[in-house]
């Protein structure tokens, strides 16, 4: 076997794209010299289907079109003689087959042009007006005749991309035969390689071989250059004495080399994790560190480029030998208690000072105020965090939109209440807000609790942002209500959003000890990675026990241990049923499983969806 120039293209719906790019790029194999496309879908003409180097496998030829032929929307030659075209009469008004018209020629002795001619006659009456009548065309879609200008709109709509599929372009040498017919080799076992080296496998039937392209040899960000890419590429010239780092070490080499990928939370750039882990780029931070003078405008370009005003990495790159580690600070036995970042390192802008066991575990409103905050917003909720001290993952978008249209959020005919164990700044108790939010029953308040206090202040002004009242009960509230001392609760009924700024283990004692009357709570939502199997038991006995309610419960799974882990779920969340209400008999069902990206390779992100019955 030998190895051609041509390259793989994968196909892949519009939502697995990034699953299947990400993948891609941590194996190098990503083809940044072409853009992600719309796939033509199988109705386009043939030279859809062929690549620059000549027909696709499996294409016949012998009934390729001639120049200028519509294959699209022209029946093939038996369809022609089974289905002739029909002309205007303008002496019976309707349309007839061409035979009939031939035949009254003949008897009328006239020729066959002059009648023919009439393909636009004026129709009795009608001279006047200039009415012309097109000859009807067969269609073998439709089964009918209809006017050759319908057929043609039906083959320029059947040319528009389909927006459901999209081509990711790899450089994956495309193995060929060695007689050099280019012929591709068994695609399914091709197919089924670059699956499990990319650790797809939870998508796989999704993923096709879409053909393969030549190899061009031009530069990846020489045609589709982003501005970003622009920036970098115009900052990277100023640098001084750049051949003489080492010969191999040019701006193209650094451009090409920078990933596509990046997020801009206004004010902040945030590059990718493996944005400087390339070799040239290696080589150039040995000589220019990120912190140094030079780099700073590099970064600074960059981000008046995409409109920010800061520049972030996603990844622990020591700027300085006195950089804190939030992960030092935050961590106990290998966990992060606070959930805080542990892999952003600031390159341009002012973040706030670097934090320090203070700051992160108890801030005051001088930290908040000198801190940068960022802000995102999807499916029209605003969100903010101080990214020295928050984590946000855009990768939940599905899930907060999914929460927006639950049947079980929005069908409801009393108000009730959401609860959220773990808040954070509000990623899914904003959504379960939104959705009460239509209407006047359904979900009135959410509950929620989050230890770390910068994420409760991100949530409080997210509220503010999203015009959303929002109570923070704090330690010394929390104990007075334990102590059943008296506490402000003007505004806990009214209370959009409810925040326990303490641990989640005493939740359903904390929510009991509310002096207001409060709704039944009918939904639990634990969004918490790995695993959020020390709350299932809690979340069990906040649940409303009259009328039950869904617990949501979020779960890195494998790939192929989606069902197994299903079963588990079920199985233990019946158990917590049992034991704490024996009597009652109240069912424990997953009702859905909802896959909402991939994690990691070989490991998908599910959301478990447990309904528990009420008393029967």
């Amino acid at each position: 076997m030998e190895t051609s120039t041509s390259r793989i293209v994968l196909a892949v719906p519009k939502q697995h794209v990034k699953t299947v790019k990400s993948a891609l790029e941590r194996a190098g194999q990503l083809d940044r010299s072409s853009k992600i496309v719309p796939e033509l879908d199988d109705r386009r003409a043939p030279e859809a289907v062929i690549d620059s180097a000549g027909p696709s496998q499996g294409a016949d030829l012998s009934k390729a079109s001639s120049p200028g032929e519509d294959t699209a929307a022209s029946p093939n030659l038996t369809q022609q003689s089974r289905f002739p075209r029909l002309h205007f009469d303008a002496t019976s008004g309707e349309y007839v087959d061409q035979s009939f018209l031939e035949d009254r020629a003949q008897r009328e002795n006239r020729s066959i042009e002059n009648e023919t001619s009439s393909l636009a006659a004026e129709a009795p009456g009608d001279r006047d007006n200039h009415i012309r009548f097109p000859a009807l065309q067969f269609d073998v879609v439709r089964g009918e005749y209809v006017e050759p200008s319908s057929m043609n709109a039906e083959a320029d709509k059947a040319r528009e991309p389909d927006q459901k599929r999209m081509r990711i372009p790899t450089t994956i040498p495309c193995p060929t035969q060695i007689n050099g017919t280019n012929e591709i080799l068994d695609l399914e076992a091709v197919l089924s390689k670059i699956i499990d080296n990319l650790a797809l496998d939870e998508i796989s039937t999704d993923i096709s071989i879409s053909h393969h392209v030549p190899s061009t040899g031009v530069s990846p960000h020489g045609v589709h250059q982003s501005p970003l890419h622009k920036a970098l590429g115009t900052a990277l010239t100023l640098l001084p004495d750049l051949a003489s780092i080492t010969h191999t070490l040019t701006v193209e080499a650094l451009v090409t080399a920078f990933p596509d990928g990046y997020s801009v939370y206004k004010p902040m750039l945030l590059l990718p994790h493996n944005a400087l882990s390339s070799t040239p780029w290696r080589t150039l931070i040995a000589t220019y560190p990120p912190d140094s003078e030079k780099m700073k405008e590099v970064w600074r370009d960059m981000a008046i480029s995409v409109g920010a005003t800061h520049v972030a990495i996603n990844a622990p790159i020591p700027i300085s030998t006195s950089s804190t580690s939030a992960s030092s600070i935050t961590t106990t036995g290998g966990e992060n208690i606070l959930r805080s970042p542990t892999n952003l390192t600031p390159l341009y802008g002012n973040f706030g000072p670097a934090p320090t066991p203070q700051t992160i575990t108890s801030p005051s409103a001088t930290d908040f105020a000198d801190a940068l905050w960022v802000t995102a917003r999807q499916n029209g909720i605003w969100q903010t965090w101080a990214p020295l001290y928050t984590m946000f993952s855009r990768g939940n978008v599905n899930e907060k939109a999914r929460i927006l249209s639950l049947p079980s959020v929005n069908d409801l005919d009393v108000a009730s209440t959401a609860v959220d164990l773990y808040a954070g700044i509000g990623y899914f108790a904003f959504s379960y807000k939104k959705s009460g939010d239509r209407r006047n029953t359904g979900i009135r308040q959410v509950a929620c609790w989050e230890i770390n206090p910068w994420s409760v202040e991100g949530l409080r002004r997210g509220a503010e942002m999203n015009g959303w009242s929002c109570r923070i009960l704090k330690d010394t509230d929390i104990a007075r209500l334990r102590e059943s001392l008296a506490v402000d609760d003007s505004d806990f009924h009214q209370a959009d959003l409810l925040v326990f700024q303490t641990s989640n283990e005493s939740a359903e004692t904390d929510y009991t000890l509310l002096p207001s009357r409060k709704p039944p709570i009918r939904h639990v939502n634990l969004g918490l990675l790995p695993s959020s199997k020390l709350s299932w038991g809690v979340a069990v006995a906040i649940l409303d026990k009259q009328i039950g309610g869904w617990i949501h419960v979020h779960e890195n799974v494998g790939v192929n241990d989606v069902e197994t882990r299903r079963k588990v779920v079920e199985g233990e969340f019946q158990s917590l049923v049992d034991k704490r209400d024996a009597a009652t008999r109240r069912k424990a069902l997953v009702e859905h499983v909802e896959k909402v990206k991939m994690y990691a390779p070989g490991v998908v992100h599910c959301v478990f969806d447990v309904v528990i019955g009420g008393d029967i």
